[in-house]
């Protein structure tokens, strides 16, 4: 008995043992598990889950806030962040018309020391991203005006499409479900929207400059010359297609005017409720208009040609010269003749960087004269053999600091010089008796005018804030300066003397 005794009471110990040691894994595991929470809830409260590449780490960063929106900037771009307030305050009423819903609270934030001129909304956080540097080849529209009208026209497709099912699962994943959301409303819709938003909102927009629709009307009646559609949607390796900007402004904008409705609000308003329908644009449109996507895109471009067709003939007053035939999409670029009677010319294609290259037009041969980085500013050749051209360099630390620097090549010698400055040099332009001129840009917004630095005959002139200048030339008959200048009354062209600027 007594040995029995004993035996069961080291069960009883071992069965109690075993209980606490079990009992302890179980706190630690919980204790770790708490610990991941916490980490992730903390990654997810503060961290930024989409960057698009960093700023200088000397910016000092200022907000101004208005009812549905604020202004993210560095205090270096403060003139711009007041323009952008202006703009946003002068569109928010009419920002958002033909949508059932406003726009989302969004905020802007500024880039000034990007010269790559571009804008988009993000998320994950969400806010608008300005690259706010004006376009290289801008049109009538200050940008910072063209870039409000573009970008705040998404924060209304945005807060529409973010409704129905978009709109629970963000309780869910927070705002990864505007990932979602965006399968219901095509890229090109949006764009076209927004393109059609900005057109309307300026005197003379992006949609009705003659650029815009040069791509397809060299094309011609893309409808029945082209079978397949998918190229015009998608996009080309090899031949050139305009972009879904272009594409989405012209089918948006027949829309309109077939249906007298936004596509972008009847196509929201139907898919939040109907998900599954994003399976197929062309069942969106069947049930709303009695069409399909592809015969919205052949009854827009039917419509386009035969307008196109019925404007005047325009007589051909200049002559091809011969180059060599090409592999594959390519264009020739600002060509500039040369004593010699050749043709210098920026070549671009898909298969090589861009580069100078010699044509002989006698002949058609071609020589390559010099690889490039990717050309800001159109080149000019002066009468000494000296090539003037402007490039984009990019920061190797900051993603969002990328400078245009200025170059010149000595086409007799081959050799290539940089001129060593901390500006922003856009437009170089030879002037009387081997002199230069160029325009600088700050990052504040403004940009300034510079004649024959360093020399006794120097002058820098500043323009006003709010100013663009898009392009700089000599004139030999009347020895002076000319530039083409942007702002809220449109574009035009001003004279540059020593000490002011005259419009003309």
């Amino acid at each position: 008995m007594l040995k029995i005794e004993i035996f069961f009471v080291s069960l009883d110990a071992i069965c109690t043992y075993t209980y606490n040691a079990y009992a302890r894994m179980k706190r630690i595991l919980i204790c770790i598990l708490l610990i991941f929470c916490g980490l992730l809830a903390a990654e997810r409260s503060y961290a930024q889950y989409y960057s698009w590449g960093a700023d200088p780490t000397s910016f000092r960063w200022r907000q101004m806030r208005g009812e549905k929106y604020r202004v993210v900037y560095p205090d270096t771009a403060r003139n711009t962040a007041e323009r952008m307030m202006y703009y946003l305050d002068a569109v928010s009423e009419d920002i958002s018309y033909g949508y059932i819903h406003p726009q989302m609270s969004i905020p802007f934030v500024v880039h000034p020391e990007n010269m790559l001129s571009n804008g988009l909304v993000m998320w994950l956080p969400k806010r608008v991203e300005f690259l706010s540097t004006p376009l290289i080849n801008g049109y009538s529209m200050p940008w910072v005006k063209q870039l409000v009208a573009h970008e705040y026209r998404h924060a209304v497709q945005y807060n529409n499409l973010n409704r129905g099912i978009v709109k629970a699962l963000s309780y869910i994943i927070g705002q990864q479900s505007s990932t979602i959301g965006l399968l219901f409303m095509p890229l090109w819709m949006m764009e076209g929207d927004a393109v059609m938003n900005e057109t309307e909102m300026s005197t003379f927009g992006r949609g009705l400059q003659p650029s815009f629709s040069m791509g397809y009307r060299a094309y011609g009646d893309i409808t029945t010359e082209f079978k397949s559609r998918d190229k015009w949607f998608c996009g080309s390796y090899k031949d050139y297609i305009p972009s879904h900007y272009n594409l989405g402004y012209f089918m948006c904008r027949y829309g309109y005017s077939a249906y007298g409705a936004i596509l972008g609000n009847d196509m929201a308003e139907i898919t939040a409720r109907r998900p599954w329908m994003v399976v197929s644009n062309s069942w969106v449109f069947k049930k709303l208009y009695g069409t399909t996507q592809p015969r919205l895109f052949s009854d827009t471009f039917r419509t386009l040609n035969e307008h196109w067709m019925s404007l005047p003939d325009i007589e051909q007053t200049t002559e091809q010269i011969a180059i060599p035939e090409p592999q594959s999409y390519t264009t020739y670029s600002y060509p500039m003749a040369t004593p010699e009677g050749k043709i210098i010319a920026l070549k671009e294609d898909l298969d090589t960087p861009q580069r100078f290259v010699v044509i002989d037009p006698q002949s058609g041969k071609e020589q390559r004269l010099y690889y490039t980085g990717i050309v800001s500013t159109r080149p000019m050749l002066d009468g000494y053999g000296r090539l003037w051209w402007t490039e984009y360099r990019r920061s190797p630390l900051f993603a969002q600091k990328v400078a245009s620097k200025l170059y010149f090549l000595n086409t007799h010698t081959g050799k290539k010089q940089r001129i060593k400055s901390q500006a922003n040099i856009l437009y170089p332009t030879p002037t009387l008796k081997a002199g230069i001129a160029w325009v600088e840009f700050t990052a504040d917004g403004t940009y300034h005018i510079v004649h024959n630095p360093g020399s006794e005959a120097s002058y820098r002139i500043s323009m006003e804030c709010g100013k663009e200048v898009h392009g700089l030339a000599w004139d030999n008959a009347t020895e002076a300066l000319y530039i083409l200048v942007t702002d809220d009354d449109g574009m035009h062209i001003a004279r540059i003397e020593r000490d002011a600027i005259v419009p003309i």
